[in-house]
Parts: C-alpha cells; structure tokens; sequence
C-alpha cells in the first residue's frame, strides 16, 4: 500500500498531499473498450495508484445493512483474505467466489475475411467467456464483500512471453468478449486447447470493493535555525516524544510552511500554532478512517480441451462446430505495425496499427508536457525542502530540495477525435465501421508495458520516475542548490526545460520530446453538458487562465460528424470559471439527429508564471527570491543579458531579454546554506547590445539582498 500520511479534504473530495490527482490509471497495461459514463468514473485511491474519491452524503433512508471491510497492514490484496467489518468487528467478512465458462456454449469463435479480390484477406475471431460470482458456504458471523468487475485482461502465451488483449464486459449479463485478429486468432486457439502448463492462456480479473483504512497526521515543520539554537523547546511542542527524535531531515509538503523570524526568539509552540492556523490545521487529529476503493485482482488460467463431436464443440465457425486443429503458428509475428496518415506528421506522432486486436492503435505522441490537476486546472508540478526538525545540528541543515511533477502526451481529445476520423477515410478499420467512434481503441507506451528512458538533460535523467495511466511522475532530488536555483527559475520564468525520452517495446524503437514549461502545460479545461432537449451546449472554463475556442467537433447518432472552425474566429474568450451556453443551431444549422458527443479545440492564455511567482516569491531564511526589473531602454537598445553571481554560494545565473521582453520581470531563486555568519551580496553584470549584436556597453553593480527584493536595470547611460 501507498504511504497512508498524504491525505487532505479539499471541498467534497479526499485527495492525496504529495501526489497530482491525474486520470484515474488503468489496473493493468490493455486499454478498455467500454464507453466510460463520467457520473460513475471508477477512481482508486488504494490500489494500484493513489487517486481521489469522491465523499457522497450518507442517505439515512431506506436503511439498507452494508458490510464494509477494515483493510489493515500493506500486504497484496488476495481472493482468500478475510476482515473484520468497519462498523461491527464481530462480523468476519470474505471474498465470493468466482467461476468463469464459456458463454452461451462457444469459448472460440473465427472467420475467414476475404481482401479486396475475394481471396484470404486475414483472420477475425473472439473467444467469448461468462463469469459467475458466487458466495462461500458462510457461518453465522459471517459476510460476503460486494464485487463489481471492472475489466479483464486475456494474458495469450508465446515464446515465453505475454500477450495482453483487454476485453469488453457486461456486467448486466456477465459476459466477457475478446476480440482478436489475425495471428492473435491463432495463439488464442492453440493456448485453449493445450494440455501444456506452460502454453496456456490465463485470465487477470479486476474486482473493485468499498472499505475502510486508517490514516495518520503527523504535522512536522522546519523552523529557522536561529530559533532551534535558542534551546527554547518543550515535549508538548511536538507531536511525538523529543526521546524518539533524532537529527534527521523531513519532507516538507510547501516551501511556504518554514517560518522565519532573525530578529526575535519565539518558542516553537507559538510557531506551530502559527503555522497550523494559516494552514486551518488541528493538531489534535492524528488519525482517522477513511472509506476508500480498492482493487482485487483474480487469476484464472483458462483450458478448455477440443473435445470429438462437433455438435457439442467449444470451438466454432460460421459452419458451426469443428473437432480439427486449423492453424499453423507463426511466431515471428509483429505485434505493431506502424502507418502513416494523411495530415499527421511524424515530428507530431507515431501511429502503430495492432496486429492482434481490431481497431486498436498505439500513439506516440512527440511532445510530452506538464500534465494539469484535474481537481485544481493548475500544473503538476510541486517544490519540497528537505529540512531539519529539531535538536542539535551540523551547520548546512536545509541543503537538499525535491521537484514532483507529472508529464503526458501532448494529445487532446479533439486532437483524438480528428485521429479516428482520420484513420475513417484512410481505410484503417476493421470490419465494420458503423460505430467506429466507439470501436477505435488508442494505446500509449505505459499501456504495453513499454521500456523508456531519458536522456539528453543531466537534471531530468537523474529522476525517479514513475508511471501513473498514461503519465510519467518525475522526483527528483538534489543537494546542489545552484541546480536547484536554475530549475525553478526556469518555471518561474517560463524557460523551457528539453529531455528526450525513448521508448522500446520488441520491434518498436520511438522517441519524443520532453518540454517541461510551466505555461505549456496540457489537460482538459473545459466542461461540456449536452442539454438536446433545449438544443444548447453549457460550456464551462474550469482552469484559472482564460481560453480561446478555436474549432468544435460535434458527433452525432450513428457517428456522423460536424466540424465548425468560423463560428469561433470572433468568439471572446472564456474567462476562468464563466460559463456560457451555445445553440445547436448555431454551431451546425442542419442538424438534425441526437448530439451524443462535443469536442473543443482550445488555447488556454495562461499568464501562470505571474500567479506562480506571487505564491513563491515570499522569502524565507534559507530560500530567498529577487526579482529583476528592466526600465525603458534607448531606442538603440535591442538585447541585455545579465550574469548574476550570489557571492555566499557561488550560484551564477545567466539570462538574455530581447527588446519585446523588457517589460516582463525576471524571478531569480537561490538557496542560502544554514550558516551563522551569511554574506547578503549579489554582484551582476548588464550587458546592452544594439539590433546587430554589438555590444554597446557594460556595467557592473553589486546588491545586498537582505535590504531590498528588486534589483533595477536601469537605461544605458
């Protein structure tokens, strides 16, 4: 289980502390085909990956009784597990049992599809499965936890590896469906009727359940070292006994929680209450029980022997039953394909055709950005001081900081939505293409499982990285404070930071392109409700930035599309929380049929950097922030660069401002060391070139940041 201190209430919904609530990941690495409703998002925040959940209101009639297990300790949740009921410990709870059959009589189905000129074009199948959730002979006290399945994965065996196809349930009917193609066909049909171990094919189930966990706040900030050494400290200031404490560095969630006072000596309690009031914190809560979604994953390895009379047979065609062994196996199949689309660049995206699944196409897109919160709209990007608690100290305490942020394909959902449109008319589908809106399923690289790496940025390689859906979480940790420096005046400034990272997944070789800029950040920022009853569109700026609506995309019943670019050209734009309604009339004048789904193709005109450097330019003793102002320039002056140089640490920074840029202030972070005995001198060098590049002048300037926060470049004299 995830570290269980990383928990907060925001509004009506419990979100984790350290962690970007990005879309809800996928419980294994196949992508679904069913159509998600957006009321009854599945969101998990236990297992495999921290999410949000939403807190519904407790409805006190009818009064219904529920069993909610209590999930203690952090070992692997398993179909045999039992637990003790959250409200009545008395009561044990267990897993039902599950049992999966063919469905209807048939676990195997296949045609031949002819090509163009009516010969053997390839191979369509399904294997098609029921499952049955039955409940365990139970004693008096006790009762079966509430299963719902929320995907099955078909894990197909070939030269000693895997081959995941994901399926489309039906939970009404209990029924599973595979759908396969060509060579995938083939494997399905030889790993059913094998009686080698080794050869045959399993099925992972997910099963989400409600239950309760425990978590714990414990509240520990970093103080200035001047308060530590006045040796005004009492037990009952802390949380835990100062006997347990020892000399060791703690995360701090905000760069804003370390409170400082040089001047005067003030008692840690006085401190902390401080902090806690600013920050709406009790302290007396230490822990509490949270209801919470989990995940049970089930394996079931699937043997179904071919049997001799085909009326009874598993195994059929369009001709009905067959006894026979029809395949021969190729195993030097390719599970990808790539393919090239008319209109899509490959300095944009990769696109890869799958050989085994119908419809189904793995996206690599080449830009990869700063992902959005989709609670806040803001970028997933968090600083972290590393800082010491309390007791005696060596004389660099506060000398390491940690970068989290979060990263994904620079692919919109109306950029997906053109896709499949696209891969219409360049003939990409299978079979029939009537509902082909619903049938393109789109792949990324942490979906197959791919192996990545990142290169070309010594800051950025050094991460830790995981994944989360279709996301890359970055932590990155370092105790060169002059690197540190120049990562965050890079988003301050709104300065892009490049890495390559390079995707391998067996015959597949790709690369993209990391741009990590706060004012670049992707995400979706506008929620739609589809009213067809009035004819109308509700849109709404859910982001903190004003948009721009550049073109909709409207579906309709039997996927018929209506694209509308014009409408918008003299559009004002959406301010941050506005809402608007639009008319159906207005955006497609012959409409006609049901409006199923809307896509909005958008700018936001964020001015992050701004907002950002009002949060974070509060400095404190340790980590200090100027802020550089150019005044009007002469008419000659067409470029500056400065190099500032902090003397106490050596940090230098470097940057250049054009003619168009004066205007905008510069945001310039360094981190002092915790010593006793600080030098407050910042020496810095102006440089003014006229439009072809000479230099013009020069001037060089020192300034004590501890009497003033702006340094002023003032007109060539």
């Amino acid at each position: 289980m995830p570290d269980l201190n990383t928990f907060k209430l925001e509004g009506t919904k419990l979100v984790p502390i350290n962690r970007f609530n990005l879309e809800p990941a996928k419980p294994s690495t196949a992508f679904s085909t069913i159509a998600i409703n957006k009321a009854n998002d599945f969101k998990v925040i236990e297992h495999p990956i921290i999410h949000s959940i939403d807190i519904k209101p407790i409805l006190v009639f009818p009064i219904i009784e529920s069993y909610f297990p209590l999930i203690e300790g952090d070992k692997a949740i398993t179909e045999n597990d039992s637990f003790k009921d959250y409200f009545k410990n008395e009561i044990t709870l267990l897993f039902p049992q599950i049992e999966i059959v063919p469905n209807n009589g048939t676990v195997f189905y296949y045609e031949n599809v002819p090509d163009k000129s009516g010969n053997k074009g390839g191979l369509r199948g399904k294997v098609t499965l029921k499952y049955t959730i039955k409940e365990k002979p139970l004693q008096a006290n006790q009762k079966s936890i509430p299963l719902n399945l929320k995907e099955a994965i078909l894990n197909l065996k070939v030269n000693l590896d895997f081959i995941k196809v994901n399926g489309i349930v039906n939970t009404a009917t209990q029924e599973i469906q595979f759908d396969l193609i060509d060579e995938a066909v083939k494997i399905a049909f030889l790993n059913l009727v094998s009686n080698l171990n080794d050869l045959k094919c399993n099925l992972d189930l997910f099963f989400d359940f409600k239950g309760y966990s425990k978590i714990k706040r414990n509240f520990l900030f970093a103080r200035d070292i001047s308060i530590l050494k006045s040796q005004i400290v009492t037990k009952s200031d802390l949380s835990s006994p100062r006997a347990t404490l020892t000399p060791k560095s703690t995360i701090i969630s905000s760069p804003l929680m370390v409170r400082d006072d040089l001047q005067t000596k003030v008692a840690p309690k006085t401190i902390i209450s401080g902090i806690q009031l600013d920050n709406s914190i009790k302290s007396n809560v230490q822990e509490e029980y949270v209801k919470s979604t989990f995940l049970l994953k089930i394996n079931k390895t699937l043997s179904f022997p071919i049997g001799a009379d085909p009326a009874i047979s598993l195994y059929k065609t369009i001709s009905g039953g067959f006894v026979n062994i029809p395949f021969n196996l190729n195993e030097d199949f390719s599970q990808f394909k790539q393919i090239f689309v008319a209109g899509y660049n490959f300095s944009k995206l990769s696109i890869y055709k799958s050989m085994v699944q119908p419809n189904t196409f793995l996206l690599i897109a080449k830009v990869y950005s700063l992902s959005k919160d989709l609670n806040t709209m803001k970028p997933c990007i968090s600083t972290i001081f590393h800082a010491y608690e309390e007791g005696t100290g060596t004389a660099e305490e506060i000398s390491k900081i940690s970068f989290q942020f979060a990263i994904g394909p620079n692919l919109s959902d109306f950029d997906l939505a053109k896709l499949k449109i696209a891969l219409l008319q360049n003939n990409f589908l299978d079979g029939d293409t009537t509902d082909f809106f619903d049938k393109i399923q789109f792949l990324f690289p942490n979906d197959i499982s791919a192996e990545y790496e990142v290169s070309g940025n010594y800051f950025l390689q050094q991460s830790d990285i995981t994944t989360d859906g279709k996301h890359f979480l970055f932590n990155l940790s370092t105790e060169n404070l002059s690197e540190a420096s120049i990562m965050i005046n890079a988003l301050n400034n709104t300065i892009s930071q490049y890495a390559n990272i390079n995707f391998k997944h067996k015959e597949i070789k790709d690369s993209s392109i990391i741009e990590l800029n706060i004012e670049q950040t992707i995400g979706e920022i506008l929620g739609t409700v589809i009213d067809n009853t009035a004819k109308k569109i509700q849109i709404e700026n859910q982001s903190i930035s004003n948009c721009k609506l550049n073109s909709v995309l409207l579906v309709y019943d039997q996927n018929m599309t209506y694209s509308n670019g014009v409408f918008f050209k003299t559009y004002p734009e959406l301010i941050s929380g506005n809402t608007q309604l639009l008319d159906f009339s207005a955006l497609n004048p012959n409409a006609s049929s049901q409006l199923k789904n809307v896509f909005f193709d958008f700018e936001n005109i964020e001015n992050i950097s701004s907002e950002f450097s009002q949060i974070v330019s509060q400095s404190t003793a340790y980590n200090r922030y100027v802020q550089v102002q150019i005044k009007g320039q002469t008419a000659a002056t067409n470029r500056i660069t400065i190099e500032l140089t902090v003397q106490e640490t050596g940090t230098k920074f470097t940057v250049e401002r054009l003619k168009s840029e004066f205007s905008t202030p510069i945001l310039f972070n360094f981190i002092i060391k915790n010593t006793i005995e600080n030098t407050t001198l910042i020496s810095y060098k102006v440089n003014y070139f006229d439009k072809n590049d000479n230099l013009t002048g020069t001037k060089n300037e020192v300034f004590d940041f501890s009497k003033a926060s702006i340094i002023t470049i003032n007109k060539k004299s």
